[in-house]
């Protein structure tokens, strides 16, 4: 009997070197990100086979992998997911077709990435942010 199971694969990606990112809505300036984090959903019969087409999904689609150090954040096996409402952490983002493919072995579900910066171009934004509000008043 050939027994199909959901997955979830949360990536780690650290950049070699920041990267540039495009500006924010918010402030409209530039910002440097130092990695991301990515959530993917996959049916298959193991972590292992799991983890390896996420692996190989990232490796096609990074912009320079080898500039990045990849790690698995975790990766959970999901039992008796029937409806897509039980994935209520993404289900705004995932739609019922999406959902409907998971029955089909591979990835058919990909978050958006969640970039993050360095504690030190934090500190310096929100230093940055505190002397404007100083010369504001």
């Amino acid at each position: 009997m050939y027994i199909m199971r959901y997955y979830v694969i949360r990536i780690q990606v650290d950049f070699e070197k920041p990267r540039e990112m495009p500006p924010l809505p918010s402030s409209g300036k530039q910002w440097r990100s130092i990695g991301y984090f990515q959530t993917f959903y996959c049916t298959e019969k193991s972590t292992e086979k799991a983890k390896l087409l996420v692996r190989d999904f990232f490796r096609k689609n990074e912009v320079n992998p080898d500039a990045c150090k990849f790690r698995f954040e975790h990766s959970v096996w999901l039992r008796g997911i029937t409806r897509r409402k039980q994935l209520s952490v993404i289900s705004h983002e995932l739609t019922e077709e999406m959902f409907e493919k998971g029955d089909q072995i591979g990835i058919w579900f990909i978050g958006e990435k969640e970039y993050y910066v360095s504690e030190a171009d934090y500190a310096a934004s929100m230093y940055e942010e505190m002397q404007n509000k100083d010369l504001d008043l």
